[in-house]
């Protein structure tokens, strides 16, 4: 099966500095993939050479069976690729009526100017606003200008969809309401669509994938429910709602690597190879994996207590450890000396790059 975006060695410089390198990436038709990156990752360039915005200047994106750029000779207008884009920023024309907006982007179609507007009264309608056809886009709210972008870039009936960052100037209701509403959208429709973001809800429920890309290159690419259950990198972790990025003494013993938490020894199956030769490392770990237990064998002290989404987060003091360690408990935990109970197999180790 062709895959509906393919981008093959993608390289991008500006002003000396390489943003993108060797970058590969697909997207299977009719599918959602969330690119999630810090600032600065790349992440925005390389929607932008995908759109057509901006050239590379080495490799390939086929759209489809069509090649839009090869960094030489071939290079397709955004108005030539068979895109929809929804911005940030809405970007709508605010000249224009809500109704116009979406109709203007209708393609030609039988019954001329009214068939047109008949389609984008029906986008509007399935994006629930359609009572907000006559008015001008500065009277409407955030969540209304940007469910007429998603309108507006539907009618174009495109073969690729690309989103920037399309909740992030909204509301948590409206970015709630929205995200759902666009998920049911693309399943439905069978669209295919890129979509940059830093936000993690996002990821676990707007996308059939998530490419987390880092330094220009891409980290990881895997069906959220996989990244988050094994996230690959320290940023990757912070995505997947894991705690720690705490610095800790490391060694790798045969397979396996061995760190020392409270004066307490404590072996990580299998994770060896990841250390390698580095003596340091960033520990992660997903909820659940480190908790206060009076039998534990690790000695602790609490020193806070934060509450966070109907359950409490712990942060601990614990001898070898730069920073601290959290848990997450139903009952608020008591300040003043612990001991806490980890899982080995369920913590991370990410070498420190200065050490591997």
């Amino acid at each position: 099966m062709t895959a509906a975006l393919a981008i093959e060695g993608v390289c991008r410089r500006i002003g000396g500095r390489e943003i993108l390198r060797g970058l590969s990436l697909e997207i299977a038709p009719g599918s959602c993939l969330v690119l999630a990156g810090e600032s600065g990752s790349g992440k925005t360039s390389l929607l932008r050479l995908v759109g057509g915005l901006d050239r590379a200047d080495a490799g390939r994106i086929h759209i489809g069976a069509v090649l839009v750029e090869d960094a030489r000779a071939t290079f397709l207008p955004p108005e030539r690729r068979g895109l929809g884009m929804v911005f940030q920023d809405f970007a709508l024309w605010p000249h224009l009526s809500v109704l116009e907006n979406v109709a203007l982007a209708v393609p030609a179609r039988p019954g001329g100017r009214a068939g047109r507007e008949r389609r984008a009264r029906d986008l509007l309608a399935r994006l629930g606003v359609e009572a907000c056809a006559p008015r001008l886009p500065a009277t409407l709210s955030g969540g209304q200008q940007q469910r007429v972008g998603i309108a507006r870039a539907l009618a174009a009936e495109p073969r690729l969809l690309l989103l920037d960052e399309p909740f992030s100037s909204l509301d948590l209701e409206s970015r709630e309401s929205l995200r759902g509403e666009l998920r049911a959208l693309i399943v439905e429709a069978g669209l295919t669509a890129l979509c940059v973001s830093h936000d993690p809800a996002d990821c676990a429920q707007l996308a059939d994938r998530v490419a987390v890309l880092e330094a220009g290159t891409i980290s990881q690419c895997a069906a959220p429910e996989a990244l988050f259950a094994a996230p690959a990198s320290p940023y990757a972790a912070r995505l997947a709602g894991w705690f720690g990025g705490v610095v800790v003494a490391a060694a790798r013993d045969g397979a396996d690597a061995r760190i020392v938490l409270g004066g307490a020894p404590v072996t990580l199956p299998g994770a060896g190879a990841r250390l390698g030769p580095a003596r340091r490392a960033r520990l992660f770990w997903p909820a659940g994996a480190v908790r206060a237990d009076a039998a534990g064998a690790i000695a602790a002290e609490c020193r806070a207590a934060q509450f966070d989404a109907g359950s409490w987060r712990g942060l601990y003091r614990v001898a070898g450890v730069t920073g601290s360690l959290a848990t997450r408990a139903a009952e608020r935990p008591v300040p003043g000396p612990a001991r806490l109970d980890v899982g080995p197999d369920r913590l991370c180790l990410f070498p420190m790059e200065e050490d591997a």
